[in-house]
């Protein structure tokens, strides 16, 4: 022991190369631990609500706190039937517990910082059960990378709930084999949390994949298989039953309303010609989705192609990225999110043989990962330094021309975390050493100091260009006197979440007959076309968020 202690004082000096060769050092340790956090954390408080996902979602946790009611969901106070319940629960726990010292908003978002933490130490512990200590760290950072999963795993969304599920159901799969009754614990208590996640589809995922397993591999064609899995949905019934007993007590009419929106698919509403299209939505967004996870996931079958049946490490993954697939794209909608569990399986594929990659591939993935984050950064930067100097004019005049009226605010803090955080990143480039590993820890590492830059200096323009906050203002100014009500038409739920929580803005369907008493009617359409409303109806005032080209607003007075 003693002869190991100055290696790793020596370890931690930046000033001495950094060799990625599987070894684990104090060092090295620190900065993935860094690399995690400063992924996970940014953005997560410092902006206001943004549409589409988290915009409905934070609508449901502020009518749950206003309401004290955590099992009927409501935006901006009318009913919402459509997700699952564990999301809003544990927002709305980290709202009330943090929401004295943080914005409401700010408070209830640090619970996707609490899902992401999870789902990456689950991904890291199945990894673990298939290959050890060497691939602990690897696929975590593969699946860091992965260009789909930034921004979606930043915004409040119930799907990230439903990931963790996944995850969490895939390690317990993963461990079965070596502790039975424990991993078939964890894997109900994963279909479980899947399903108060995000529904059905999730645990659609999981059981296809326990279905599966026995039917590919002789590895899961054992007794103790069978018994975790008999143990997997004994846990599972009960995580499975809490919410429609729950639902019950609120009304039979809110079960039947929550299970037809959570078993509706393409194939309850009648399956059309544009559907076959659908079907290959996930096809056609995997290829920049998972970059670069499933050129590596396919390396690692290459490789493993004449023993495939015979490594577990390998069909693991591989079996549950055709189930996902499948059942992903029969029963999902074609939104991009629904891929999310897919970026699981392809992470642990894809890190399996990362070590015997060529070396001319490594190579051009690590060139083209330290260029292409390298020029960002610059551009991040340059459009920092533009906005509060006015210079370089292009950048400026761009700036100026995609968010009118934007003025930079200066702040010290944030231009200090950027300037560390890119500075680390040009050190730690510089001193590794070049390896198969080091292609893909600058990748994630390049990714993270983008997402950082993004979140620090570019944050104040991107929540200006994206935030509700002015636009909500404007309306309650434009709004005629003594009013009684506010109609709307195409409104979207997102828009009525944060017109709600900004300036307590509620509108009531135009088509509903109360809306007749309305003397303001509120209309949400696309620049060129504005619909044309009654004779009754006199407009008052028209606007948009800064540079907003989609999406307007008319606000209209009854005569």
């Amino acid at each position: 022991m003693a002869t190991e202690r100055p290696n790793a004082r020596m370890n931690w000096d930046l000033s001495q190369s950094i060799a990625y060769d599987g070894t684990r050092t104090p060092l090295k340790s620190t900065l993935f631990i860094v690399l995690c956090l400063a992924w996970v954390l940014p953005g997560l408080v410092g902006h206001d609500p943004w549409k589409y996902d988290e915009a409905v979602v934070f609508g449901a946790v502020t009518e749950m706190l206003r309401s004290h009611d955590w099992l009927a969901f409501s935006v901006a106070g009318e009913p919402t039937f459509e997700r699952a319940p564990l999301f809003f629960w544990v927002a709305a726990a980290f709202a009330k517990v943090f929401g004295l010292v943080l914005p409401l908003h700010d408070a209830a978002r640090l619970a996707v910082g609490f899902f992401m933490a999870a789902t990456l130490a689950l991904l890291s512990a199945a990894s673990y059960e298939l290959e050890g200590t060497r691939g602990v760290r690897l696929s975590v950072l593969l699946f860091l990378g992965c260009l789909g999963l930034l921004i979606r795993a930043h915004e409040m969304s119930t799907d990230l709930a439903g990931l963790t599920g996944v995850a969490l159901g895939l390690y317990g799969i993963a461990l079965a084999s070596r502790r039975p009754w424990l991993g078939g614990v964890l894997t109900g208590a994963g279909v479980g949390m899947a399903f108060l996640g995000d529904g059905f589809l999730p645990v659609g995922v999981l059981a296809a994949l326990m279905v599966a397993l026995p039917a590919t591999s002789p590895f899961w064609r054992t007794r103790s298989y069978a018994t975790s899995m008999a143990i997997a949905a004994v846990v599972a019934a009960p995580l499975l039953a809490v919410w429609p007993v729950a639902l019950t007590t609120v009304s039979p009419v809110a079960l039947h309303k929550w299970m037809a929106s959570a078993t509706s698919s393409r194939w309850t509403d009648g399956f059309g010609q544009g559907d076959f299209l659908e079907l290959l939505y996930f096809v056609r967004i995997l290829p920049w989705y998972a970059w670069p996870a499933w050129p590596l996931a396919a390396w690692a079958l290459w490789k493993g192609r004449r023993n495939l049946a015979a490594r577990r490490d390998l069909m693991l993954p591989l079996v549950s990225f055709a189930a996902f697939f499948v059942v992903i794209s029969v029963f999902g909608e074609a939104r991009d999110v629904n891929a999310l569990p897919l970026l699981l399986p392809l992470a642990l594929l894809g890190a399996a043989e990362v070590d015997t990659l060529p070396r001319g591939a490594a190579s051009a993935l690590d060139w083209f990962g330290m260029t292409t984050f390298f020029l960002l950064g610059v551009i991040l930067w340059v459009a920092w330094v533009a906005s509060v100097t006015a210079s370089p004019e292009i950048a400026a005049q761009w700036i100026a021309r995609e968010v009118p009226g934007y003025r930079h605010k200066f702040n010290f803090l944030a231009v200090a975390l950027a300037a560390l955080l890119t500075l680390i990143w040009l050190v730690v480039v510089a001193r590794s050493l070049r390896s198969t590993r080091r292609a893909l820890v600058n990748w994630a590492a390049g990714i993270t100091m983008a997402w950082m830059l993004m979140m620090t200096l570019g944050l104040p323009l991107v929540d200006r260009a994206r935030s509700y906050r002015e636009i909500s203002a404007k309306i309650v100014d434009e709004l005629p006197p003594n009013f009684r009500c506010i109609a709307r038409h195409n409104l979207g739920d997102a828009q009525r979440a944060l017109l709600d929580y900004f300036a307590n803005i509620r509108t009531i369907r135009d088509d509903h007959p109360t809306a007749s008493r309305c003397k303001a009617l509120l209309v949400q359409a696309a620049p060129l076309q504005v619909p044309r409303m009654g004779p009754e109806w006199e407009e008052l005032w028209r606007g948009s968020r800064p540079g907003d080209r989609n999406e307007l607003f008319v606000l209209y007075r009854r005569k």
